[in-house]
């Protein structure tokens, strides 16, 4: 991967394998790091020799492929398949940071990744929201490669299986083309609906905007599902929302490497004081605190 000059490249960490050198149950590695390159910085064109995956951690830029340009932003999970010619440019008047991961399936994926297989080669690329938070499997699986800690290959087998799926699901259901598994439960009982609720919160919780908007998504009225939640689990579901974001971002204060206005951002909160708020309400002391106690025991070690 090569840019126009290094001077537009804050930060590049990159691992890269020979066929076969780096192998992780049913995935051939091939690359996976993360770049951060100032405004204007390009990545020159180059063809695609595996498939890629990326992840734009923050800022904004665009992706080319071939003759097509896709605007791509903070949060976004871009595809491209083998073959195509590949180059990237940071916006004019924007940073942007991405993680990536380069991979093949081998002979060992043909069952486990059948569907997913099929997906990937069914177009020269995607481009969707993440609906999963992709971005700690990716630092976490580079920090593994940085760090090389004791079964540090079973993590990563993990995290790369991780990374796919979750991809392969967030950018499936935008085209509509991912196959749907239906619970045997009844849809009608009290109990499905609040479960129903809980997983939507938990596999949407970067992207939820208002309880309304649950609502709407799911087919049931404000008033009912938020009497329904209440009475079965003895809290509001604005409560409940509340703490399954401070949750994520405990989460990604630990990991580290993130900073507290990037978790805000992810987690949709408008400003980092309202999030600071948010947050306090819950845990007690602002997130400040929890990334001071963080930082405090990284340099103990």
């Amino acid at each position: 991967m090569k840019g126009k000059g290094d001077a537009g490249c804050h930060f590049h960490f990159d691992n890269v394998f020979a066929k076969g050198e780096s192998k992780f149950g049913g995935i051939d590695l091939y690359q996976i790091g993360e770049l951060w390159c100032e405004a204007g910085y390009e990545v020159l064109p180059h063809r695609q020799f595996c498939l890629e995956l990326s992840y734009i951690v923050s800022g904004s830029g665009f992706f080319f492929i071939d003759d097509e340009c896709v605007k791509v932003g903070e949060g976004d999970i871009f595809y491209n398949a083998v073959g195509h010619v590949h180059s990237i440019k940071t916006d004019s008047s924007s940073t942007l940071r991405y993680v990536y991961l380069g991979f093949m399936f081998n002979d060992e994926a043909e069952e486990q990744f059948a569907d997913i297989q099929a997906f990937f080669q069914s177009a020269q690329y995607y481009h969707s929201k993440d609906a999963h938070n992709l971005m700690l499997p990716f630092f976490r699986s580079i920090d593994e490669f940085f760090m090389q800690k004791p079964c540090s290959n079973l993590l990563i087998k993990s995290y790369l299986e991780e990374i796919i799926v979750l991809s392969y699901r967030a950018l499936s259901e935008k085209t509509g083309k991912i196959r749907r598994y239906s619970p045997q439960k009844s849809p009608h009982s009290v109990g499905f609906t609040v479960y129903t609720v809980m997983r939507h919160i938990d596999n949407h919780l970067l992207q939820l905007r208002s309880i309304k908007s649950i609502a709407e998504n799911l087919g049931y009225s404000y008033t009912y599902l938020s009497h329904t939640f209440k009475d079965k689990t003895g809290m509001t579901l604005q409560r409940y929302i509340n703490l399954k974001k401070v949750e994520k971002a405990l989460e990604m204060i630990n990991y580290g490497g993130i900073s507290l206005t990037e978790i805000a951002a992810t987690l949709n909160y408008e400003t980092i004081q309202s999030f600071s708020k948010a947050f306090s309400r819950i845990m007690e002391h602002p997130p400040s605190y929890y990334a001071a106690m963080r930082r405090n025991e990284a340099q103990e070690k």
